[in-house]
């Protein structure tokens, strides 16, 4: 699972970089959310016990409204206006310290305790990461809007990572995730509304954001929202370190960046080493409360 998590991120943010060259970025977050609604509500649909979850997901108005914010249309608007910016490779490795940022706001708003060794991993990670934007901005990527929108997009998500396993985890997420995609893409579509008028997409365009939307974020949105419950959010964060090396590959695969360099290469390593200090302690895993719980009931 973990693996299968990693390629499907992987092709998001390679397919979701390409999109964003030739068409508004909002556009494109409205477009992917509002098709991958549409998918995962027409599978959950077709079983009663399926229909029902959905009703019972959306009778928390509150929950989803503000979940729908912080995990998908924040997020999407972020990192797709991020990624016209400041590149593809660039805002992944901000989104690689989402670990980094999961610890923080699990100490700081849901009673997570992090050590010593957490703290120095998340130092080294943000240096790292700080090292390999300043090599962007050598090649003229680095901006400051940029590298904000991504940054906060990453916090919103660790607190959205928190949040939905405290609040839906005895909801099948296949039957929860429709129902946030419905309210990301009404809070999303105001903001695209202009560019959709001013600017529509091309029919290729249409096909990509189709294709994004139904057959890469729809499994990927499911894998990770499993991982999530099973094995909390700090775990599923850290699965998603080996992205960034996937999709520079695939840049450098694809033609539209040149191979990495030594220097990012070893940046890209020491932020990842950095951020395995904060999310693998040595000795046997421990469960916290909410996946002891977890444990218990199946």
């Amino acid at each position: 699972m973990p693996a299968v998590l990693v390629l499907l991120l992987s092709g998001t943010w390679l397919l979701s970089g390409a999109l964003v060259t030739g068409t508004d970025p909002l556009i494109v977050a409205v477009g992917r959310t509002a098709v991958c609604c549409a998918v995962l509500t027409a599978v959950a649909a077709t079983r009663a016990d399926g229909r029902v979850a959905l009703r019972r997901a959306a009778a928390r108005p509150g929950t989803v409204w503000l979940l729908g914010l912080l995990g998908f249309a924040g997020y999407a608007a972020g990192t797709l206006l991020a990624i016209s910016r400041i590149g593809t490779s660039l805002a992944n490795i901000v989104v690689a310290l989402l670990p980094c940022a999961t610890v923080a706001v699990g100490a700081l708003f849901f009673g997570e305790r992090t050590g010593a060794r957490g703290v120095a991993g998340a130092v080294l990670a943000c240096a790292a990461a700080v090292g390999y934007a300043a090599l962007g901005a050598e090649a003229g990527d680095a901006d400051g809007t940029g590298l904000l929108l991504v940054a906060g997009a990453t916090v919103a998500f660790a607190v959205y990572g928190f949040l939905y396993r405290k609040r839906m985890s005895r909801l099948p997420p296949l039957t929860v995730l429709p129902v946030l995609l419905a309210a990301a893409t009404c809070l999303l579509l105001p903001m695209a509304l202009p560019a959709l008028v001013s600017h529509p997409p091309t029919p290729a365009a249409t096909g990509g954001i189709v294709l994004l939307g139904g057959a890469v974020y729809a499994p990927a949105y499911l894998v990770q929202h499993r991982l999530i419950l099973l094995r909390g959010p700090v775990f599923t964060a850290a699965v998603q370190l080996a992205v960034p090396f996937t999709v520079r590959l695939g840049d450098g695969v694809l033609g539209s960046a040149p191979a990495p360099s030594a220097a990012e290469l070893l940046l890209l390593t020491v932020c990842c080493g950095g951020i395995a200090l904060v999310t693998v302690q040595p000795g046997p895993r421990r469960l916290d409360g909410a996946e002891a719980e977890d444990a218990q009931a199946q």
